[in-house]
Order: structure tokens, then C-alpha cells, then sequence
């Protein structure tokens, strides 16, 4: 495999829908609001990407060399287990990914105000302290909290300040249905490794609440992100457009049936992929209902 095929493989861009949805969604209401650039839009991308992509490769690493990933497991890219990047090519390759970011992101703190410099900073510490020293917040069963902060609130809220230079509580309340789909998609991936995981000796939101209250906690998450928009609906924050988004219910109702398959490892070994489909139709579906 050639040298950039590779690394595109341990970035993991098909992750990439859960970063970029909230940052569009903040530029889009911020449309709507009467302040738009591309440029910032075009800046505030690449910074997201970049932040994402360092943290999967760092993610790749802390899980290897705390032995969570080992053959027979799916949650990384494969690129560590099979040795086709050594493990300090990885973490530099990680960190240069990761300061790439954070140097966009002071930029556009530089050029749009200090408030960036808050909300990149607490979207960067629980990026690399997600897996990393000291905190290792996914280990520890903070993973999900993590994830629902930073790729709801945080990208949302700070694509919508680059843009309107302005906070908004209202845009805090509208990124509540992408960050539960998307911190869906990893509590997937966290049901589906229990055995791994507890077999490495760390403890996840699934293995600290057991596979029953797991399961009810992802219905939680994905029905949690509709019952956020109906009740934008009702409240006439959203445009009536968005009911288009319910037509990706029948996908939540067979996630939600997957679950329950008597063979729990059969059932959830495509349950974040199936999971991360949906969040990506939603996603889709509300920015096309926004612009209508």
C-alpha cells in the first residue's frame, strides 16, 4: 500500500461526517442569523479535520500500547496490529496532525475573538485526553460525555462564533440531536468491545453500566436526538422542513431491534457503522431542511 493510502486509513476518514455536520450546522444557523464567510467557514473546516484526524491516529496508539487493540478486535484501523506503521510513527504522525489543528484554530482565535480560545481548548483537551495520559477519559467511563461535548456543543457553538461573533443558547440546544447520534456511534463501538475492553482491565460507560442498561442508554442517545427535534418543532425554533428528518426513523427502530438479537457479538459487529449512517441522513436531512 502506498504511503498516503495508508495514513489515510489511520486517519479513518469515514469518521470525518461526525465533525464536519456540527461545524456546518453552526455556519448554517449563523446564515440564518445574517453572518456568513466562506473563508472562515473554508478555515473552521480544516481545523475540525485536522483535530479529528490527530485524535483517531492518537487513539490508535493509546489503544495499542495499552494492549486494548490485539488481533481478532475491530475498533482501530488496523494499521499498529498489522505492522504496517510502527507505533512511533503513529504518535508523531498524531501530534503533527493534531498541532496542524490547534495552529488553524489559534488563527482563527487571532482573527474572530478570545471566546475561541476557550471553546478550542476544551475541544482539544477532551480530544487527546479521550484515550491519552493523564486522564484516559474513555477508560475511565467519561468517554461518552467527552464525545456528546465536543462534537455537539463545542463544534457547533464555535463554528456559529467564528461566524456571528456572538453566543448563542439557542445553537447550544440545536446541536443536542447531532452530538447524541454521534456519541451513539461510539457507545456502539464500546458495546460491541466489552469483552476486549474488560479482558485489558479499563472501564467503559457499557462495562461500568452492564450490557442491559448499555443497550437502553444507546436507545436513549439515538431516540434522545428526535425527541430534540419535535420539541424544536413545537417550539418553532426549527422550520417545519425538518420533519424530513423523521424519515430516518425506520433505521433507528431497526438499530434498536439489532440490539436485541440473541447473539449480542453478531448484532453489534456493524451496529456503529449502521449507527453512523444514520447519524449522517439525519445530519443531511436537517442542513437540507435549514436551507429550505
Amino acid at each position: 500500500m502506498n504511503r498516503f493510502a495508508l495514513w489515510l486509513r489511520a486517519i479513518r476518514p469515514f469518521s470525518f461526517t461526525g465533525s464536519v455536520t456540527p461545524v456546518l450546522l453552526g455556519a448554517l444557523w449563523a446564515f440564518h442569523d445574517g453572518s456568513f464567510s466562506g473563508l472562515y467557514l473554508t478555515l473552521s473546516l480544516l481545523a475540525i479535520l485536522l483535530l479529528h484526524a490527530g485524535v483517531n491516529v492518537l487513539s490508535d496508539y493509546d489503544d495499542y500500547v495499552n494492549k486494548i487493540d490485539v488481533p481478532g478486535s475491530y475498533g482501530s484501523s488496523g494499521v499498529l496490529l498489522d505492522g504496517s506503521l510502527t507505533p512511533r510513527q503513529v504518535r508523531r504522525g498524531g501530534l503533527v496532525l493534531l498541532l496542524l489543528g490547534v495552529s488553524l484554530g489559534l488563527l482563527l482565535a487571532v482573527l474572530r475573538g478570545p471566546m475561541i480560545w476557550g471553546i478550542g481548548a476544551a475541544g482539544v483537551i477532551a480530544g487527546y485526553f479521550y484515550t491519552g495520559k493523564p486522564l484516559k477519559l474513555k477508560y475511565r467511563g467519561l468517554g461518552a460525555p467527552a464525545v456528546l461535548l465536543a462534537f455537539g456543543p463545542l463544534m457547533t457553538l464555535g463554528s456559529y462564533y467564528v461566524q456571528a461573533q456572538q453566543f448563542s443558547w439557542l445553537v447550544v440546544v440545536l446541536s443536542v440531536p447531532l452530538g447524541l447520534l454521534t456519541t451513539a456511534i461510539l457507545h456502539a463501538n464500546d458495546m460491541r468491545d466489552m469483552g476486549f475492553d474488560q479482558a485489558a482491565g479499563i472501564k467503559t460507560l457499557s462495562l461500568s453500566v452492564g450490557r442491559k442498561t448499555a443497550a437502553l442508554l444507546y436507545n436513549v442517545m439515538i431516540y434522545g436526538a428526535f425527541f430534540t427535534l419535535v420539541l424544536l418543532l413545537i417550539l418553532q425554533i426549527l422550520p417545519v422542513w425538518s420533519l424530513l428528518c423523521l424519515a430516518t426513523l425506520p433505521l433507528a427502530f431497526q438499530l434498536s431491534r439489532q440490539i436485541k438479537i440473541p447473539n449480542p457479538n453478531e448484532a453489534l459487529r456493524t451496529l456503529d457503522q449502521k449507527t453512523a449512517a444514520l447519524q449522517l441522513q439525519f445530519s443531511l436531512l436537517l442542513m437540507i431542511s435549514l436551507s429550505l
